[in-house]
């Protein structure tokens, strides 16, 4: 383009404002850059700091994965009006804030707020550092003073925005914390504790604001005002995280309690180093979808119960590897702390989507790494790892895979295939081995040294006594005791639990005796055997009953409960044996009411290999025997009205069942028995992938005799609607014929009736309707003269839909009402909300679309949010968006198509695969109705809305 032949005006100077609502100011005029979309693409640019976005990143951040197909001409639109703003006396190419440079845009305000923050708040967090208290407190007054509200307040589209915004509410935080520290140095004590208890009611669980906030109460003269805001402390760290407060906070308590001096005459706090006032931290290209606000609890890395002592040069190390690298492993020996080292990194972590931990203790293959990695995500998902990759293509997140040595190929298969299609992703594994992928970073976790192997026995023996401070000649010999440890962390932690019991110097002479009775054993590296030398020395120490007890309790996978353990391993002692466990480390406490426990793998290993070939059959025996049992109950519990906590317990005792379908293999008779249980807890959860895997075996004729039958038909009927759910008409084909033959020989009256209320459901729906309705009635008959009100409710439910089927509205409505009223009053909350949707389905027949179908659709989506049905609750909001368009309103149809998409992409699940013949017509409908326009746009708004949001905005239901 050629020059201009006038010269250019000066520049007029541009100020950037986003802590608040994003404002602009060109000279001393306010100016307005347009609605929503306009401020998302500014907002972006400002969070890249003067750094380059491509055309392809912003599109994506704007309008996600369906952008409108005129994004890139919109997109230049944008910028034509932001430059005018910016620059409205010079062309737009020539605009000095606005750039292009190569294939995207890049913004360079004269000034922004938030660098002009960082750098006031940087600058007095160091002069409070230097002991300069008064110049502190200006300084972060004004930085403070820059602030308008939250962060890029209005602006809600962009996940990456949201990221940074989360970032500096955090470092806002941080400088109030440091000018409440200035305050307190300065004597303006009565001030700072006013301030301090607003913070702490709005973040209370900030550490730090709580121990100034007593001190603040202290030195204003008020002791007991101290001593109740810690308490308070206390009591919301226990309530909300489960755990005890930092060692400092409890130091001040002890202070406080002792009138120490040094309260009113402190040194200077210490203060972390503020962080470099540089460009934010940006999401790597390709940008990560925009679809979900980033939720800062969207994660579910477990919170560290005690204090990591040591390993901050390796966090440093790792966090620059991962960085350049996406995908590192912590390699080295059982018990040298990789699973901690690695939850750590990943809760000091941004991710926009997570982090996630999957563990694969229990994974055998690539089916079982595929399920474990869809439990932990959330995810239901058809088709294996190629499914789970499609799910988390443009996901901004990081997976924790932890123990997977036992399955090194397979991980590393799946981990290569989701790193191929997913450019966002980043994966952190733990394993005794390298998996030897490709692009991986292999990272050998070092033993404790330098000082930090003896603090952490410090540490730890200090919480098993209440106080420890080992004299010079017992850190010389805790030095002698960790080195012969070779520093390992679990080792050395099972040497402090032997404190209450042995000195430090028996512990050095017993650790000797222990290495030399276990070198020359299976293990063939020096750090195996120090392992090893460590769980045999603690091993040892227990009773005859405690160490039976020990090996018993390793049958269990991911942990049990006392009851569970009382079935299993029998109850002669077992409270007591158990809490002395509990106390050597030996076994671990997870939490939960009842509370629930779980061993290391370390442990569990142990246990097996020292445990007798007749013990471990006579227990594989009882655990099966157990799961079968729960599995029993549950089939009957998740109908009920304590479905909720059945599917919670399932939850919990999921690992169990694995271990359990996997030990009875070649028991069919019990295999299915176990399946057809549990399978209710996979629809409900979404765990399509997983079930259809586990009911597998039951896809094929067994020659059963008729005593098992019933269980049969039971797995056979989980088969067809799991296979419903995921859309899959071959598979729900095959299972609906085994199901038939089956119903035609089963003589168990109860698992005749349950079979015959399935193939009443899916007849109807395949057009046989009178086949459907002779089903439906029997299993009716049965239910209501056995006084089984849930296996009513289903056979009303399908006769509704056999009515429907076959034309007949009237009929079909009285008996979905009284299958509505049925369900609702056993509490069976699943069959309530499907005979509440086909009830609507039946309206919608009927042009009686807004009020009746609606209301029905609206207590549905209550019925689904009270029983955690993900799956209904998107049932409902789809046929909602179908009845907004029959009344006319466009705007509401399109944008709660919008939160179903929405919704449904981050698990894998689309309501129209499911119902092929209703709920996919209309879809095409809405799809044909709406323009592309509508349907972005009713999109983005989705995207934006939680599930509460859309729950509250149904509930109004227009008439």
């Amino acid at each position: 383009m050629s020059e201009p032949s006038t010269p250019l005006p000066p520049p007029t100077s541009v100020y950037l404002q986003v802590l608040g609502p994003v404002r602009v100011l060109v000279g001393d005029a306010d100016v307005s850059v347009g609605g929503p979309v306009p401020r998302a693409l500014l907002s972006r640019l400002a969070v890249a700091g003067g750094d380059v976005v491509t055309d392809d990143a912003l599109i994506d951040d704007l309008w996600g994965e369906a952008p409108p197909r005129t994004a890139k001409l919109t997109l230049q639109g944008y910028v034509a009006r932001m430059r005018k703003v910016f620059d409205p006396a010079r062309p737009g190419a020539h605009s000095r804030v606005l750039v292009r440079r190569g294939n995207g845009y890049a913004l360079d305000p004269d000034a922004t707020d938030w660098q002009q923050f960082t750098a006031l708040a940087g600058e007095g967090r160091n002069l409070l550092a230097r002991g300069e208290s008064g110049a502190a407190a200006d300084t972060l007054d004004a930085a403070l003073d820059h602030w308008r509200g939250d962060a890029y307040a209005d602006v809600t589209e962009s996940g990456t925005v949201t990221t940074e915004a989360r970032r500096l509410d955090a470092l806002r935080l941080d400088a109030t914390e440091d000018r409440m520290e200035a305050a307190l140095k300065l004597g303006e004590h009565a001030w700072a504790a006013a301030q301090l208890d607003v913070v702490t009611r709005s973040h209370p669980l900030r550490e730090r604001a709580w121990e100034l906030l007593a001190r603040a109460h202290y030195l204003a003269g008020r002791p007991g005002d101290a001593l109740d805001a810690l308490r308070r402390a206390r009591e919301t760290l226990a309530e909300e995280l489960g755990t005890d407060p930092r060692p400092s906070l409890l130091a001040l308590q002890a202070s406080i309690l002792a009138h120490d001096a040094h309260l009113t005459h402190p040194n200077p706090a210490p203060v972390t180093t503020p962080v470099p006032v540089t460009t934010p931290a940006t999401v790597a290209e390709p940008a990560p979808s925009p679809a979900r606000a980033p939720d800062p609890f969207a994660h579910n890395i477990p919170l560290a119960l005690t204090p990591l002592v040591g390993r901050h040069t390796q966090l440093r190390e790792l966090a620059d590897l991962l960085g350049t690298h996406r995908l590192v492993t912590l390699t080295g020996p059982g018990g040298m702390g990789k699973t901690r080292l690695a939850l750590e990194l990943a809760r000091a972590r941004t991710d926009a989507d997570g982090p996630w931990l999957v563990e694969l203790a229990g994974a055998r293959d690539t089916d079982q790494v595929a399920d474990a990695l869809a439990t932990a995500l959330g995810l239901t998902v058809s088709g294996g790892v190629d499914g789970i990759a499609e799910v988390l293509r443009g996901r901004d997140t990081i997976l924790v895979l932890d123990n997977c040595e036992q399955v090194v190929a397979e991980v590393a298969d799946v981990v290569t295939a989701i790193l191929t299609r997913c450019p966002t992703i980043r994966v952190l594994t733990t394993s005794r081995e390298a998996l030897f992928a490709a692009g991986e970073f292999a990272y050998e976790v070092p033993p404790l040294d330098g000082g930090d192997d003896v603090a952490l026995f410090v540490t730890r023996a200090a919480a098993h006594l209440g106080t420890f401070d080992p004299d010079d000649t017992e850190r010389a010999l805790l030095t002698r005791l960790c080195a012969e440890l070779d520093g390992m962390p679990l080792a050395i932690e099972l040497a402090a639990a032997q404190c209450r019991t042995l000195s430090v110097r028996q512990l050095v002479e017993l650790v000797d005796d222990r290495f030399a009775l276990l070198r020359g054993g299976p293990r063939t590296t020096a750090r195996h055997t120090t392992m090893l030398a460590a769980v045999e020395w603690s091993y040892q120490t227990l009773t005859e009953p405690e160490q039976r007890l020990f090996q018993s309790l390793a049958v269990f996978e991911g942990g049990f409960d006392l009851d569970s353990a009382r079935v299993v391993v029998g109850d002669t002692g077992l409270l007591t044996n158990l809490a002395s466990l509990v106390d050597k480390s030996l076994v671990s406490v997870v939490g939960g009411d009842p509370r629930r426990y779980r061993m290391l793998e370390t442990m569990r290993g142990y246990a097996a290999l020292v445990r007798a070939p007749s013990l471990t059959t006579t227990l594989r025996r009882a655990h099966i025997d157990w799961i079968c049992e729960l599995a029993d109950a549950a089939f009957v519990g998740l109908r009920g009205r304590d479905s909720s906590r059945w599917m919670h317990r399932m939850e919990r005792e999921i690992a169990n069942v694995r271990a359990a379908l996997t030990a009875s293999e070649d028991e069919i008779d019990t295999y299915l028995r176990i399946a057809g249980g549990v399978y209710w807890y996979w629809y409900r959860g979404g765990h399509v992938a997983e079930a259809i895997r586990w009911l597998a075996p039951a896809m094929t004729p067994h020659g059963a005799a008729s005593a098992a039958l019933p269980v049969h038909a039971r797995a056979v009927a989980g088969a067809v609607v799991i296979h419903y759910l995921a859309g899959d008409l071959p598979g729900l084909f095959t299972a609906f014929g085994l199901l038939t033959d089956l119903a035609a020989q089963v003589t168990d009256p109860v698992a005749r009736a349950d079979a015959e209320s399935t193939l009443a459901f899916f007849e109807a729906g395949s057009g046989l309707v009178d086949q459907a309705r002779a089903h439906a009635r029997a299993s009716l008959d049965f239910g209501l003269g056995a006084e089984r009100p849930f296996t009513a409710a289903e056979a009303l439910m399908c006769l509704g839909t056999v009515d429907f089927r076959a034309g007949d509205h009237a009929s079909a409505a009285l008996h979905l009402d009284e299958s509505v009223a049925v369900a609702a009053g056993c509490g069976y909350g699943w069959c309530e909300a499907s005979a509440l949707w086909i009830g609507a389905k039946v309206d919608l027949a009927q042009d009686r679309h807004g009020g009746p179908a609606e209301e029905k659709l609206a207590r549905m989506v209550r019925v689904c949010v009270d029983n955690e049905d993900v799956t209904s609750w998107l049932v409902a909001v789809a046929t909602l968006a179908y009845a907004a368009l029959r009344r006319g309103d466009r705007d509401r149809a399109a944008l709660l198509t919008g939160v179903v998409e929405n919704r449904g992409a981050p698990i894998g699940y689309r309501p129209a695969a499911m119902d092929p013949i209703d709920l996919a017509r209309y879809d095409a409908e809405i799809r044909a109705a709406l323009s592309p326009a509508e349907l972005t746009n009713g999109w983005e708004r989705g995207a934006a809305l939680t599930r509460d949001e859309v729950t509250a905005l149904v509930a109004t239901t227009p008439v």
